[in-house]
């Protein structure tokens, strides 16, 4: 287990011109009419240049699968609201977004998963959905499967940030 130190990051003004870092911005729930991954998800450069918007969600599964009537944050971790660093790494072997190195990340409460984290969750990455119906996420945002492949594409290289909203 990493420790409870996190790392979460002053909020960058979006674009985010001037500190030499891309970035992703999931908007508010409801700003896509997909409904699973129902949230915009721009990606900029550090210039601050559009690369490009998809269809995504900053939140897990709505319940557990072995028990649907575990749902919500008694479920899974969810991610609080902030800005945080992210880079390429991988997911299940294949290329993701880690955030925050794998260390421990903020949640709304506490970890469900692992009580003794607190309200902390850690190897949160941004992967791409399972299928059309289902994130497949334990506490990690997800982008819709079919968009995935070009998500990636227009990922810069080197350190970026992620704001959840």
């Amino acid at each position: 287990m990493k420790n409870n130190a996190s790392t979460v990051l002053p909020h960058f003004p979006f674009p985010n011109k001037g500190n030499n870092k891309w970035g992703i911005r999931f908007s508010e729930k409801g700003t896509t009419s997909h409904k699973v991954y129902d949230q915009k998800v721009v990606v900029f450069s550090a210039d601050g240049t559009k690369l490009g918007s998809f269809n995504g969600s900053s939140t897990p599964n709505p319940f557990k699968p072995k028990n649907s009537n575990i749902k919500g944050t008694d479920a899974y971790p969810f991610v609080k609201a902030g800005t945080y660093n992210i880079k390429l790494g991988s997911h299940r072997g294949k290329p993701a977004l880690v955030v925050n190195g794998n260390a421990n990340v903020p949640t709304t409460a506490l970890n469900p998963n692992f009580p003794n984290q607190g309200s902390f969750a850690n190897y949160i990455h941004v992967h791409w959905g399972y299928s059309n119906t289902w994130k497949g996420s334990a506490g990690c945002p997800t982008i819709d499967p079919t968009e995935w492949k070009k998500f990636l594409s227009v990922i810069p290289s080197g350190d970026g940030f992620i704001i959840i909203p």
